[in-house]
């Protein structure tokens, strides 16, 4: 009897390291798979393209608010209308009604536009700067008042001009919106792109184990 339940208790006791010995194998390769790459593709070889535009879409964003905020405190300081500008935008689409609409529905559609004009130019920006002068930072700067002014000239002497007459009849943005008014808000876009540059580098994550 005695002898039974030694030879119970020795077995209890061997199966008991031997699932010790199952749960160190499991720990030893759970380990191994720690210290191994997620993947061989990371991180991406050369310029990361997606990452630059998705990056410089949101910057270009910021910037478009920075501009928009400046446009709404500017009148606010000469006791303006604070929405003007976008009646002034809005009238690429409504023409002279635009100046007295209160329907919010265009005011929505003019802020939109707005911001997709320069989510999308801010992710071409980011892609340029950051795939021919990278790290330079005052440079950058200097480019984004460039890259504003240039699309001041763009936008309102070669495409509006020659667009909103042939929508509504009348060039109206040009003739109702102040050269350096303009010029400076788009500058400003141009800067903020230019300061943001460094929030969107990218730093590939690398383990601890791996530094």
């Amino acid at each position: 009897m005695v002898l039974a339940l030694l030879a119970g208790v020795s077995a209890t006791r061997h199966e008991i390291l031997q699932e010790i010995e199952r749960h160190r194998d499991a720990i030893v390769g759970l380990e191994a798979q720690l210290a191994e790459p997620v993947t061989a593709n990371w991180p991406p070889v050369g310029f990361y393209l997606t990452f630059y535009i998705v990056a410089g879409t949101t910057i270009g964003i910021i910037g478009s608010l920075a501009s928009f905020i400046f446009h709404i405190v500017g009148s606010l300081v000469v006791n303006q209308d604070p929405l003007r500008f976008l009646r002034v935008y809005g009238t690429v689409f409504l023409g002279a009604r635009a100046l007295t609409t209160e329907d919010l529905n265009f005011f929505m559609l003019v802020a939109i536009v707005h911001f997709s004009v320069g989510a999308i130019a801010g992710a071409v920006f980011h892609v340029l700067v950051n795939r021919f002068v990278p790290g330079r930072g005052w440079l950058q700067v200097a480019l984004g008042a460039l890259y504003g002014l240039l699309m001041w000239i763009v936008n309102f002497y070669l495409i509006l001009s020659w667009l909103q007459p042939r929508l509504v009849g009348e060039p109206y943005v040009l003739e109702l919106m102040p050269a350096w008014i303009a010029a400076l808000t788009h500058v400003i876009y141009g800067v903020t792109l230019g300061l943001l540059q460094p929030l969107g580098r990218f730093v590939p994550y690398r383990p601890v184990s791996a530094a």
